[in-house]
């Protein structure tokens, strides 16, 4: 038995609800992304160092401090992830396909956008400063991320809240039609 024909706007329109909430979770992974990147970058103390012979030179307080740029962003970026996946997991529950896809465009664009705006916040790339600088003359460290894996930590976070939520968590509604 063959079923008739959907109107020629049906498709379209069942679509309109998943795609707007695909733009509602990458607009919030953008958003909280972007705040991220300010708030590591406060969380973050400057690695100190000295001008000598137009080399910039980290003092004995600045190679202990070498960590925490990184380690910040690990924090921060850890903490965004499992907070926006459960956020979507639970709040966007109209496709968990769309959710998903959603979650790791949005998790990828927050990182990103979260490195991107703790290097604008922070100081100058300090061996450009040590070559007009004077001797003696002490230099702030700019932000940076050592390596690549800490650029993982957001996406992980949020597929592991996703995986936490849609498995862990009954689901609050019923199908829908």
């Amino acid at each position: 038995m063959s079923h008739p024909p959907a109107p020629a706007g049906h498709d379209r329109a069942a679509w309109r609800p998943v795609a707007r909430q695909v733009g509602l979770a990458l607009a919030l992974y953008a958003v909280v992304g972007a705040a991220a990147g300010w708030v590591w970058f406060r969380l973050w103390d400057p690695v100190s160092g000295v001008v000598y012979d137009g080399t910039w030179y980290r003092d004995s307080a600045g190679l202990r401090g070498e960590f925490t740029s990184t380690g910040w962003f690990v924090v921060v970026s850890a903490v965004v992830g499992l907070v926006l996946g459960a956020a979507c997991a639970w709040l966007l529950d109209r496709s968990e396909l769309a959710t998903l896809v959603a979650v790791l465009v949005g998790a990828v664009l927050a990182t990103y956008l979260m490195w991107r705006v703790g290097l604008a916040l922070s100081p100058a790339d300090p061996e450009e400063v040590a070559r007009t600088a004077a001797d003696g003359d002490r230099v702030s460290s700019r932000i940076e991320v050592s390596g690549g894996s800490p650029f993982l930590v957001l996406p992980l976070a949020s597929l592991a809240a996703l995986v936490v939520v849609y498995v862990g968590l009954p689901k609050r509604r019923g199908e829908r039609g």
